[in-house]
């Protein structure tokens, strides 16, 4: 896709949404499949990273790990989701797999919404409540990994803008907007656009 910026016609994707709609699956070996899928979790502790995705009708189920691209059809639009590997830490060593909404797509720089809830013992999860939010993660095109923009460092709203500065260290000019309080220090997709149209090669 080219630069695009997708409007989110909804924050929070949850089963009966998927069981509803016509979905696309695309997986690594290049192959894709069409259905109407429901969201299972193999581990109610940590969701959002141990997807399945079972088609009723087929008695089939998919492995997050074996997707790549999801594809929902909804009359004459299409929404576009991507299983990225994400670190919520910026010095984690493990990464999880995540399934993204594809917010905004640009050469340079992409940015995803992933929907995530809470349970009723406190552990955040992902597609099993009625309650929740989402993250904004980001990631650039020269990297593998998407970071979430307010947990890059594991300090919630704390140091934002210590963030912005390590994260856009290849964008001098963007990181003086945001500590100057032109750029919004927590409008992410602003920031994204500006470095699409003005940093990094």
């Amino acid at each position: 896709m080219n630069k695009t910026f997708l409007s989110l016609t909804f924050l929070f994707v949850i089963n009966s949404f998927f069981a509803q709609q016509t979905t696309t699956l695309f997986f690594k070996d290049g192959t894709s499949k069409t259905g109407t899928y429901k969201i299972k979790s193999r581990n109610l502790i940590d969701m959002s990273s141990n997807l399945v995705f079972f088609n009723k009708k087929t008695n089939e189920s998919y492995l997050i790990d074996t997707i790549t691209d999801v594809v929902i059809s909804r009359d004459t639009e299409k929404e576009y989701y991507e299983v990225i590997d994400v670190k919520k830490n910026f010095d984690d060593k493990k990464t999880e797999k995540k399934l993204g909404f594809l917010a905004y797509s640009s050469p340079k720089v992409n940015m995803y919404y992933i929907a995530e809830t809470i349970h009723s013992g406190g552990a955040i999860g992902v597609f099993t409540m009625n309650y929740g939010y989402k993250e904004t993660y980001i990631k650039k095109s020269k990297d593998a990994i998407a970071y979430n923009m307010g947990y890059i460092y594991g300090a919630g709203e704390r140091g934002i803008k210590k963030r912005v500065r390590d994260y856009f260290y290849d964008c001098p000019k963007l990181v003086e907007l945001v500590d100057n309080d032109n750029i919004d220090k927590h409008n992410t997709f602003q920031m994204v656009k500006y470095y699409e149209e003005n940093c990094a090669e």
